[in-house]
C-alpha cells in the first residue's frame, strides 16, 4: 500500500513540476524572441538612420549606381556569393538600399543582396507615413526582417533607405534557447520525480511506524486481554457444570475469578492512561510536592511486598526535596518502580533514594535481581515488553508499567534512564527540574 502512494506522490509531483518548467519555458521563450527580435530591430535602425544621413549629405539618388546594379547577371552574383561564402541568406548580414522617391530607380548600399529586395511597397508606404516602419518579407531564401525610412532634404522626400536582415539567427537562438530550458527542464522533472519518491518515502515512515506500532498495540493488547479472559469463562463453567456444591467449595476458584477481574482492571486502567496521555487528554496539575514525604509513604506501602518476598526494603531519603508536580502522577512512577523492583527481585534489597540539588531533584530505585542485558535496555520502555515474559505474566505483569513511569517522567520535564548489570541488579533513576519556585 505504502509504494502504490510513494509512487502517486512522485508522479503527482512530477507532473506538477513538468507543468511548471513548460510555463517557464513559455514565458522564457516569449521573453527571449521579444528581446533578441527587439535588438535586431534596434540595429536595424541605427543602420537605416546612419545611411539616410549620409544620402542626405550627397544630395539626389545617385542612378548610375542603380543601373549598374540592376543589370548584373544573377549567375554571376550567385558565383560571386559561393566565392566569399556568402550562399546562404543569413549569413549575408545587413543589407541596405536606397530607394527614388517614385520607386523607379534603387541604389545597392551593401555589397550583398538578395533576390526580391528592396521591397518597393515598403519603401513607398514609408514614404507616404512619412516615418519609417517595420515589415517582413518571405523570400524563396528565408525571411526578411525590413526597416524602412524616408530621407528628406529642405523639406522634401529625396530617397527611401531600407535595410534588411535575415531572421534566421534570432529565431535560431530563440529555438536554441527553448530547448536548452525544456531538456533542463526534462532532467529537472526526473531528478525531482526521483526526489519526490524518496521523499514521500521518508514522509511515510513515520506514518508507517505508527501504523506498525498500532497494530503491534492492538495485537498486544489482545494478547494480554485474552488470557484472563479465558481463565474466568473457564471457572464459571466449571461454576455452572456443578450448581448443586456450596460456594465454600468454590473458594479458591471464585478467589481467582476476583483476582483475574483485579488484573484486568489494572490493564484497561493502564491502556487507558496511556491511550489518554498519547492523545494529550492527560493534563498534569501541578503543585510543590515533596518528594521526600512522597517516597516514604510508598515504602510503607509496598514494605509489605518486600517481607512477603523476604527482601530488605531501604529508605534513603534527603528531607525537603520539592519540585513542582503533579502529586499523584509522581506517586505512581515511584510505586511502579518500586513495585518492579519488588517483583524482579527474589533475594537481597530494594533501596528507594531521594536526592536533591539547587536544579534538580534524583529519585532511584535500585534492586539486586539478575539484571536485564544489555540488548534488552533499550527494550524494555516498549509496551507489554517483558525482559522475562514467563515470570511477568505469572505476578501478573502486562509490561505497561515502565512506558507508564517514561511518560509521566517526560510530562515532568525530566528524563527516567536505567542501569543495569546482568546477576547485580538494576538501578532505575529519575531526574526530575526544580524551578527556583519549587523552594
Amino acid at each position: 500500500m505504502f509504494t502504490r502512494v510513494r509512487v502517486y506522490l512522485a508522479l503527482w509531483y512530477a507532473v506538477c513540476m513538468a507543468i511548471t518548467v513548460a510555463l517557464i519555458a513559455g514565458v522564457v521563450a516569449l521573453l527571449a524572441a521579444g528581446e533578441v527580435r527587439g535588438v535586431d530591430d534596434l540595429e536595424l535602425r541605427l543602420r537605416a538612420e546612419r545611411l539616410a544621413q549620409a544620402v542626405a549629405r550627397q544630395g539626389d539618388l545617385p542612378v548610375h549606381q542603380a543601373a549598374g546594379r540592376a543589370g548584373e547577371d544573377e549567375d554571376d552574383d550567385a558565383e560571386h556569393r559561393e566565392e566569399r561564402g556568402l550562399e546562404r541568406l543569413e549569413y549575408r548580414g545587413v543589407l541596405a538600399y536606397a530607394i527614388a522617391p517614385d520607386g523607379s530607380q534603387w541604389v545597392a548600399l551593401s555589397e550583398e543582396t538578395a533576390d526580391g529586395l528592396p521591397d518597393l511597397l515598403a519603401a513607398q508606404s514609408a514614404r507616404a507615413a512619412g516615418t519609417g516602419q517595420f515589415s517582413a518579407l518571405d523570400t524563396a531564401e528565408g525571411q526578411l526582417r525590413l526597416y524602412s525610412l524616408p530621407v528628406q532634404r529642405s523639406g522634401r522626400v529625396i530617397a527611401v533607405v531600407q535595410v534588411a536582415r535575415s531572421r534566421y539567427f534570432a529565431a535560431e537562438t530563440v529555438s536554441r534557447l527553448l530547448l536548452v530550458v525544456l531538456g533542463a527542464g526534462a532532467l529537472g522533472v526526473l531528478v525531482s520525480g526521483a526526489a519526490g519518491y524518496w521523499l514521500a518515502g521518508r514522509a511515510m515512515q513515520p506514518i508507517s511506524a505508527a501504523l506498525q506500532r498500532q497494530r503491534d498495540f492492538v495485537a498486544d493488547a489482545s494478547h494480554e486481554l485474552r488470557t484472563p479472559l479465558t481463565l474466568l469463562r473457564a471457572n464459571a463453567e466449571y461454576l455452572l457444570r456443578h450448581p448443586d456444591r456450596p460456594v465454600a467449595q468454590h473458594r479458591g476458584l471464585v478467589q481467582d475469578i476476583l483476582d483475574e477481574t483485579d488484573r484486568l482492571s489494572r490493564m484497561v486502567a493502564d491502556l487507558l492512561t496511556l491511550a489518554r496521555a498519547d492523545s494529550g487528554q492527560l493534563e498534569i496539575v501541578r503543585a510543590p510536592v515533596d518528594l521526600a514525604a512522597l517516597t516514604t509513604a510508598v515504602a510503607r506501602e509496598v514494605q509489605p511486598l518486600a517481607v512477603a518476598k523476604g527482601l530488605e526494603l531501604r529508605s534513603e531519603v534527603a528531607p525537603q526535596v520539592v519540585v513542582q508536580g503533579d502529586r499523584d502522577r509522581l506517586r505512581q512512577l515511584v510505586l511502579i518502580l518500586a513495585d518492579n523492583a519488588i517483583r524482579y527481585t527474589d533475594a537481597g534489597a530494594v533501596t528507594l533514594r531521594v536526592t536533591g540539588t539547587r536544579d534538580h531533584a534524583l529519585i532511584s530505585v535500585a534492586d539486586t535481581g539478575p539484571g536485564i542485558a544489555p540488548e534488552r535496555l533499550p527494550l524494555i520502555f516498549e509496551r507489554f515488553y517483558r525482559a522475562d515474559a514467563a515470570r511477568s505474566a505469572g505476578d501478573g505483569g502486562a509490561g505497561l508499567g515502565l512506558p507508564i513511569a517514561r511518560w509521566i517522567v517526560e510530562a515532568h520535564g525530566g528524563r527516567l534512564t536505567v542501569a543495569s548489570t546482568p546477576g547485580q541488579g538494576t538501578t532505575f533513576t529519575v531526574r526530575l527540574p526544580r524551578p527556583a519556585s519549587a523552594e
